[in-house]
């Protein structure tokens, strides 16, 4: 709750403040994070260490346990000092004469940028000692990722537990539907539109959806789509498939990124 004004000359309360903006007509509303200490969300610290674990890796409730204890839970962002301006000072050395505080952007593998996102202070710390961090409802971090061109969401970088919010899950949240997301892998939709893309190649025999990386929760495409060939491959057929599943509307809004591979043994 913000200070109540000092009383003036004879015990009178000025009408306005110290830079000359009016009392009257402001309300004084509680913090919303009064009384934080700054641990970590226990809903989202289970669900963290759950898709962590070998069983919960490439489980698709793992993950949607993360995303939907992520929504409602209090996360920090980390704000870092950056110099505004410079000059020479003692003895020829760079002194700084101000400094502004900027938000994190992290970036990732295929060089998009990635808002990081922390479940405590000590995780936060741990990664950057020098970030302050500021406390904030995971789902306006999410408005604020996308409305500055962050596809993706990192929640605890750098931790064992760190898990990627991929750019159709952050839009979700971000319109208050974070519980319509499935993972690519495991989305009936999408694998409704990866067969109808290889319905349209005569010499595909069929095609499975797997998670796209070993350490999918973090990094790597969201998606495979193994082919299994019913003959030889033509030698545009798999580049024509990548264009067919690459116009699809579907594919487009809910795969993150995929990767397209033959079936083992198959040529």
């Amino acid at each position: 709750m913000s200070p109540e004004p000092e009383p003036g000359p004879a015990g009178r309360t000025p009408k306005a403040d110290s830079a000359g903006v009016p009392w009257a007509g402001r309300t004084l509303e509680s913090h919303p994070f009064a009384g934080d200490t700054g641990e970590p969300d226990a809903a989202l610290a289970a669900a963290l260490r759950g898709a962590a674990g070998e069983e919960g890796r490439f489980d698709p409730a793992a993950h949607r346990a993360v995303v939907n204890a992520f929504t409602p839970a209090r996360v920090y962002a980390p704000i870092l000092a950056e110099l505004g301006e410079a000059g020479e000072g003692h003895a020829g050395l760079t002194a700084e004469k101000s400094a502004e505080m900027a938000m994190v952007t992290l970036a990732a593998e295929d060089g998009r940028a990635v808002a990081p996102a922390f479940s405590g202070i000590p995780e936060l710390a741990a990664w950057n000692g020098q970030a302050r961090p500021v406390p904030v409802e995971a789902r306006r971090l999410a408005l604020a990722a996308v409305d500055e061109g962050s596809q993706l969401v990192v929640v605890d970088p750098g931790s064992p537990h760190a898990f990627l919010i991929r750019r159709p899950a952050l839009w979700l949240l971000a319109q208050g539907r974070a519980g319509q997301w499935r993972p690519a892998w495991a989305n009936p939709a999408v694998a409704d539109a990866v067969a109808a893309a290889a319905r349209a190649e005569d010499w595909i025999d069929g095609v499975s959806l797997r998670p796209g990386s070993h350490r999918v929760t973090v990094s790597g495409p969201e998606l495979a789509v193994v082919v299994t060939p019913g003959g030889p491959v033509p030698p545009e057929g798999m580049e024509r498939l990548r264009m067919r599943l690459a116009a699809d509307a579907v594919i487009g809004e809910a795969v993150d990124s995929l990767a397209i591979a033959l079936a083992p043994g198959a040529r």
